[in-house]
């Protein structure tokens, strides 16, 4: 079966995009760990994704300025690899967008909360903390109090002890009482609602791609800019996600669909995504496919 490009909602997406969280995945799936990749194959490639060439050149500088990057020379080439402080958060980003790839951990009525009071002028560490629990996941139930399903302590305590806060920090694990039901808790800090739309557009905008042969017919470039956008909807929904069984949330909804979809989808892409990428990225190569 072969797929026809056409205007359709999913290139609507590209306009959403945030160039330095962009510029992260784009290492994260199609950079090897370990591996250099050339600065003005990524500018090539962001332009491929919407940004101007102006955009992309300021967005990677930003990202080496947050000490994402090494730079290296080569010749007349710069080269961007990424930190050790980069491949740390590439894998646990890893973990959370692909959570459903890996073991399930059996839903025991477990929670994890966090309670932190900084002081005003550790302003920055606070916003920090607050990307990076919500990075894994965690909920505001009120400004400084953010709670998570299952025992997430472990990573919790990673976060705590990289940011130098754990003076302000209060950390617990436990069971709602039996009154409270789980899907109250998460009334309170999740909006269910609105991940539901957002897997109902990842069925809507991406099902197109699901092919029973496994072939979309997609152009190199297509078949990345698909891929990557596909990548970057998982991304977005799941920190959204409160990541507990369908059966304890009393509703039906695109999950499950979902995620079906964007395994067949990934998988069918990915040898074409990865080549078109790879092309762009060599400094040798001066023709677009």
């Amino acid at each position: 079966m072969t797929m026809i490009a056409e205007a359709n909602p999913v290139h609507d997406r590209a306009k959403l995009l945030k160039p330095q969280e962009l510029i992260v995945t784009l290492v994260g799936e199609y950079v090897e760990p370990g591996a250099a990749v050339w600065s003005g194959g990524l500018v090539r490639i962001m332009e491929d994704l919407g940004f101007s060439t102006a955009g992309a050149r300021v967005a990677l500088n930003r990202v080496v300025t947050r000490g994402l990057f090494h730079t290296a020379k080569r010749g007349r080439y710069v080269f961007y690899s990424a930190t050790p402080r980069l491949s740390a958060l590439l894998a646990e980003g890893h973990r959370q967008t692909f959570w459903f790839r890996y073991p399930a951990q059996a839903w025991e009525g477990q929670w994890t909360m966090v309670w932190y009071a900084i002081p005003e002028e550790q302003l920055l560490a606070r916003r920090r903390l607050s990307r990076r629990l919500s990075f894994l996941g965690f909920a505001a139930l009120h400004d400084g109090t953010w709670v998570v399903p299952y025992d997430r302590s472990d990573e919790t305590g990673v976060v705590v002890d990289e940011l130098d806060v754990s003076g302000y920090v209060v950390v617990f694990v436990g069971a709602a009482p039996k009154w409270l039901p789980t899907s109250a808790v998460l009334a309170h800090a999740w909006n269910l609602d609105e991940v539901a739309r957002h897997y109902t557009a990842v069925v809507e905008e991406f099902g197109r791609y699901a092919t029973s042969d496994g072939r979309n017919g997609l152009p190199p470039r297509e078949a990345f800019r698909i891929r990557t956008l596909l990548i970057e909807a998982m991304r977005q929904v799941a920190p959204l996600d409160p990541k507990i069984p369908d059966s304890e949330l009393d509703r039906e909804w695109d999950r499950s669909r979902a995620i079906d979809i964007f395994e067949e989808v990934n998988a069918s892409l990915r040898p074409a995504a990865q080549a078109y990428f790879a092309s762009l990225v060599d400094p040798h190569n001066r023709s677009r496919p």
